[in-house]
């Protein structure tokens, strides 16, 4: 593959490795969290009994969990190494999704570059909150599976490196949907490709599918799993008092209000990378003064809220502290209870307008193309995995490990318009000398 042969890329990538080898020898403390109760569990019964209780008691993930129960019985330096070649393993397969089609390679270079520079700067220490190793195989490594559950998509219909990845993509479908979020996240993609094809009267994959059938049997089982309703239920008690009395539209509202709180509590750098690519690659189609407002605004919002932050520690102004402490952990139980101040409404739906002006940006991108349906796909995808959260009441104890996905997904649409934005800039300087 070509980027791969691009010396730039390479060194790039040996950087990334030797940043993930230090990181691992001599940042990590290992043995917190959850990691010594799944070291201790395998001393009492043995792993299938395990997962039985757990099925029953606490979790649907029997999969993930199963991996897990075997890796912690390792030493730790197996799951160093292991887990130093799963990051590894993201980095290529990020670079080969966005720059395997043969028309890219020419600009392909310095944008992978820059993505894999990106990667290099992805905080890391929300991978541990739970435990190192159990919060990296729940879900650095699910979505290392992930990744490959969508490999064999970059190869041609025919070709023999396509009917190789399957074998990969097969077992890492079935080891990645076994996490909830991502369940949602592959049957999102996985029903509109079905659908795409089914419209344009194409013939669909085989696989497309498959990865249907998989969605729906996982999702039959997280639905149905008796240890679910029973941590739903603990954790309810526990963290969330009043969230059994919600009914459907408050859950889908909690979730969206959890989206809102990872995009604006803290600067979510994703997403600002995202607005940021958007309004540059809007602005080069050269659209009107009024699209280019909509198109800066969830940029412009980033950049108010890190200007007010940035002042607030030296200002009295109450407004200016309201808006940068507004996602407090009790504000959502205050919110439901029908109390929130209006202001905080307001604040709530100025966030929200911001966010559906992304949508509209990729539409003046891309206009009523295949592509632009394609790309809001892909950001509704992302979006669902963090927003499902509001249907669990660890939605605010499970923290910002579980917007791992979403940020990705962020991740990979900045890149897709930093190339469209990248071809755009070379057609112009083409009709410029010619």
């Amino acid at each position: 593959m070509a980027p791969f042969k691009d010396r730039k890329i390479q060194c790039v990538l040996l950087i990334y490795g030797i940043l993930v080898i230090a990181f691992h020898l001599f940042w990590l403390q290992l043995g917190e969290g959850d990691d010594s109760y799944y070291q201790a569990c395998l001393a009492e019964d043995g792993i299938l009994t395990i997962l039985l209780d757990r099925w029953n008691d606490w979790s649907s993930r029997s999969i993930i969990e199963g991996l897990l129960l075997l890796v912690v019985q390792l030493p730790s330096g197996v799951w160093v190494v292991l887990d130093i070649l799963v990051s590894m393993l993201i980095a290529v397969l990020v670079v080969r999704f966005l720059f395997y089609r043969e028309a890219e390679h020419s600009v392909s270079a310095p944008l992978a570059v820059f993505l894999l520079l990106l990667l290099l700067s992805y905080d890391f220490r929300e991978l541990s909150s739970a435990g190192w190793i159990t919060t990296t195989i729940n879900y650095w490594w699910s979505l290392a599976a992930l990744l490959i559950a969508f490999l064999p998509f970059t190869f041609p219909e025919k070709s023999r490196g396509r009917k190789w990845a399957y074998g990969a993509a097969v077992p890492a479908a079935v080891f990645s949907i076994n996490h909830e979020q991502i369940c949602l996240l592959v049957l999102t993609m996985a029903l509109y490709m079905a659908l795409r094809d089914l419209v344009l009267k194409r013939k669909a994959s085989w696989y497309v599918y498959l990865l249907l059938v998989f969605t729906l049997v996982s999702l039959y089982g997280i639905l149905t799993c008796p240890g679910n309703a029973i941590r739903s239920d603990f954790s309810a008690d526990m963290w969330f008092p009043g969230y059994a009395g919600f009914h459907l539209l408050q859950k889908g509202l909690l979730g969206w209000y959890g989206v809102l709180l990872t995009l604006y509590k803290e600067m979510n750098w994703t997403y600002v990378l995202l607005t940021g690519v958007l309004f540059l690659t809007a602005a080069s189609r050269k659209r009107r003064p009024l699209e280019l407002v909509i198109a800066g605004l969830p940029l412009a919002s980033n950049a108010g809220l890190l200007a007010l932050k940035g002042i607030a520690p030296y200002c009295n102004i109450e407004l200016v502290h309201y808006i940068v402490n507004i996602f407090e952990f009790d504000q959502p139980v205050v919110w439901y209870q029908g109390s929130l101040p209006n202001k905080a409404r307001l604040l709530m739906l100025i966030y929200t307008v911001c966010c559906f002006c992304v949508v509209y940006t990729l539409y003046l991108i891309w206009g009523s193309t295949e592509k632009c349906l394609d790309m809001i796909v892909l950001l509704a995808s992302a979006v669902i995995s963090k927003a499902s959260m509001g249907m669990s009441p660890t939605v605010w104890i499970s923290v910002e490990r579980t917007s791992v996905f979403m940020n990705y997904g962020f991740l990979f649409l900045a890149m897709f318009c930093a190339l469209e934005w990248n071809r755009t800039r070379a057609v112009s300087r083409q009709h410029r000398t010619a």
